[in-house]
């Protein structure tokens, strides 16, 4: 039996063409088409910081599964609106959506309005455009119409749904150290936390306390999966701001056997195999070239790059990674011994 699977340029063009205007002249009383850019949401958003000393965590979730589908099924049993936190295009909306770009925030656009919403700032914005979106803004579209499934198949679904969208520009290929486990420099983690903060404060400003994120910066974007990982469960454990204001929280992802870790070892390898290869490496340059100091001799080059492939071979996946930091048990364990970096911010919130 033959694919049935339509072509994402088609699946695009067929979007554009017909379910954007379709659903723009019919039902955007509905579904409004429109959103609005936060240039600033710490600045912008002020939150009144949980009263109680020590609020009640989150009920954490990892689930495997096409995120989009997970937070639209969810809304369902639940019957109110949660947003879904898509890692953004920053330069134009929905990136390259229209070609066969195979980023979720794209292929969420193939089957949604999601591009029309975020390329249209609501009434009364004080932008004209959306974009570039600000290092740590966000956009948030109050309804965003899923007509088609997964890209698997992009099927036609007899029923359309609609969730909150929140688009935030996830960091890209931060220098790393320790091996690819850790940010090289603490600027790069704290704008990391800067945007995670600000999806939650977008979350907090519409009365959201329950949020599906996706594997925002991890993949392609090659942010270290553990410390990610981590910084999501600090901010909603100990961020002044944030804590207190959610009650459940699900980490969704689409491929359970991504290893973010893979690919960073994986890079590290070819690096200093190219730099094995070509004399001296400068430890410098895109991506992880730090690693490799201009010093070090070529045979530790050579077992260094060993060594970071057969890590590889046995990188844990993303899914397993979260699975572990947001367990209940560790979660409890965290809670009934607070972080001591923040309990100073803490008291004097």
């Amino acid at each position: 039996m033959p694919s049935s699977k339509p072509k994402a340029s088609e699946v695009a063009a067929e979007t554009k063409k017909y379910y954007i205007p379709m659903i723009k002249s019919q039902y955007s009383h509905q579904w409004p088409i429109h959103s609005y850019l936060f240039q600033q949401p710490s600045q912008e958003i002020l939150l009144q910081g949980c009263t109680s000393g020590f609020p009640s965590p989150p009920e954490f979730y990892v689930y495997p599964g096409d995120p989009v589908d997970f937070t639209i099924d969810w809304e369902g049993k639940v019957e109110t609106k949660i947003p879904f936190i898509c890692a953004a295009n920053d330069k134009r909306p929905g990136g390259d959506w229209e070609t066969g770009v195979v980023g979720y925030e794209e292929r969420l656009c193939r089957r949604s309005t999601l591009s029309a919403t975020l390329s249209t700032p609501c009434a009364g914005s004080q932008v004209e455009s959306n974009y570039p979106i600000p290092t740590e803004g966000g956009i948030y579209s109050e309804s965003v119409v899923v007509f088609r499934g997964p890209h698997d198949q992009y099927k036609k679904l007899d029923q359309w749904h609609d969730l909150p969208v929140i688009s935030i520009p996830a960091a890209r290929w931060p220098k790393l150290s320790h091996g690819g486990s850790t940010y090289a420099f603490e600027i790069e983690r704290d704008v990391v936390r800067s945007k995670i903060r600000a999806a939650l404060r977008i979350c907090v400003c519409y009365g959201h306390r329950t949020v599906v994120v996706g594997d925002f910066g991890l993949g392609n974007n090659r942010n270290p999966p553990q410390e990610l990982a981590e910084l999501w469960r600090h901010v909603f454990l100990y961020d002044p701001d944030i804590r207190g204001h959610f009650d459940y929280v699900a980490f969704v992802f689409e491929d359970q056997g991504q290893s973010t870790t893979k690919l960073i070892l994986d890079d590290i390898a070819k690096k200093s195999k190219s730099s094995h290869g070509h004399g001296h490496g400068h430890g410098h340059g895109h991506g992880h070239g730090h690693h490799h100091s201009s010093g070090s001799s070529s045979k530790g080059k050579s077992k260094s790059s060993g060594s970071s492939s057969s890590a590889a071979a046995g990188a844990p996946t993303d899914f397993d990674i979260f699975s572990r930091v947001f367990d209940p048990n560790e979660i409890q364990s965290l809670m009934s011994r607070p972080d001591p970096k923040c309990s100073i911010s803490m008291i004097t919130s």
